[in-house]
């Protein structure tokens, strides 16, 4: 017996009217995505697989054309707050269709966000959702951290073995700086934690002006011994902390939303003190930097002055040395003056007394002697009129402004004057102007 052959394009064909009638229009499929990949026209290609521990189940292709596409990774993103990837379970509408040459695939038509996210983690988002509508999300965080963080509010277990950490690690620190601590008791875990920590944070924050910054703090635990940290309660409590809030728990998952909410997270007590440390040290290096700045500013200041000290004194020096010069060279041609014109005078003296002698020659001798002892009195004075002689004689000459000082000349206090002697000169400020003729 012959058996009646087909080609392949006839049995694809007779597969695919096969499922048109005997399959739903759609199914929800749970599966995972092995591979993604979206091409330049928006089209998304997965690789949906089925898992029995590390093996592969079942695997199967899937498609989402670029328009759905769009609006389902939207919605995903949204809602979950990632966008679909490599190695997430997914809860999709898909259409399962076979194509004469690309095969059997799955059209993804819907998809649904809240299964990938999951009962605790829609409701974790609910949460996260209403602080960010009432505007409590962020409060904590814009307070600011005192620069010295030494008052210290614990909120903890007082027998838990991550407030022990932390104790060790923040009385023993290296530097030696002093810590003052002071521990709110509560339950951190279990059905009683959300109230307990609530309640110790009541009371640190009735006493906040004794405390620079409130730690919560507490060991590791299961995931479920941390769904309290995701109440809305406990969360709104920590947002509104009027002091900064910093946490500590001890896990390695992600962020709680008492983490999110609390001004800084770190991932256990240990590193909390460590936080509290590095500040301190920040300060103190800080200090020290502004120390060494100011004694370098002092340096500098004191150097620049003192080189511009040796600058004015230089300038002072040369100037003196200027006016000086200019002084005696103004008084040697003051003295040449006077000599040449006693000079002159003497020698229009004699001139006169040639004329005389020649025009009393007849005149009796007598005549002729006193007029000699005229001429030579008057020689006399003359030379004791050169100031080269009154010099001599112990007086000066005061000069003002270069000119001579004489009887009458007003004088205003701060006038500079220069005397000169017979051997020296010198300058004088005027100090003090008095009328003598009022003493006379």
């Amino acid at each position: 017996m012959t058996m009646q052959q087909i080609t392949l394009y006839q049995l694809n064909r007779l597969i695919q009217k096969s499922l048109e009638q005997n399959l739903e229009s759609s199914y929800w499929v749970v599966a995972e995505i092995g591979e993604i990949r979206v091409n330049q026209k928006g089209h998304c290609y997965l690789e949906l697989v089925e898992k029995e521990g590390q093996r592969i189940k079942a695997k199967a292709r899937g498609n989402i054309w670029a328009y759905d596409f769009y609006n389902l990774n939207s919605l995903f993103r949204s809602v979950t707050g990632h966008p679909l990837k490599t190695g997430m379970k997914i809860l999709a509408r898909a259409t399962v269709q076979l194509h004469e040459v690309y095969g059997l695939s799955l059209h993804v038509r819907d998809l649904d966000p809240s299964f990938t996210l999951g009962e605790r983690a829609r409701l974790r988002q609910q949460v996260l959702d209403r602080l960010t509508k009432e505007g409590v999300f962020q409060l904590n965080k814009e307070l600011s951290l005192p620069p010295v963080p030494q008052r210290v509010a614990v909120v903890s277990s007082s027998t838990a073995a991550g407030l022990g950490d932390f104790m060790d690690q923040l009385m023993g620190n290296v530097p030696g700086y002093v810590f003052k601590v002071e521990i709110f008791d509560a339950v951190m875990q279990g059905d009683e934690a959300v109230h307990s920590i609530k309640r110790a944070l009541d009371r640190a924050v009735k006493v906040k002006e004794q405390f620079d910054l409130i730690v919560l703090i507490r060991g590791g635990g299961s995931q479920v011994d941390l769904d309290c940290y995701d109440d809305y309660h406990l969360a709104l409590a920590v947002a509104k902390c009027p002091l900064p809030v910093v946490t500590g728990i001890g896990h390695q998952r992600d962020d709680t939303i008492v983490d999110m909410v609390a001004h800084s997270k770190m991932k256990t007590p240990t590193a909390v003190a460590e936080f509290l440390i590095n500040g301190m040290e920040a300060f103190d290096q800080q200090l020290n930097f502004q120390r060494d700045r100011i004694k370098d500013l002092a340096i500098s200041q004191l150097s620049n002055q003192q080189t511009q000290l040796f600058g004015m004194l230089k300038n002072l020096q040369h100037s003196a040395g200027m006016a000086i010069n200019n002084r005696q060279h103004s008084l040697q041609l003051q003295h040449q003056k006077l000599a040449v014109g006693a000079l002159n005078v003497l020698k229009v003296s004699s001139q006169k007394l040639q004329q005389c002698m020649q025009s009393f020659k007849s005149a009796p001798a007598r005549a002729i002697i006193v007029k000699l002892q005229e001429l030579k009195l008057r020689e006399a004075t003359l030379k004791l009129a050169d100031p080269s002689n009154i010099l001599k004689r112990g007086y000066s000459i005061t000069y003002l402004n270069g000119a001579l000082l004489k009887t009458g000349t007003a004088l205003e206090l701060g006038d500079e004057i220069e005397t000169q002697l017979l051997s020296r000169k010198f300058s004088s400020q005027v100090t003090k102007i008095g009328d003598e003729r009022k003493k006379l």
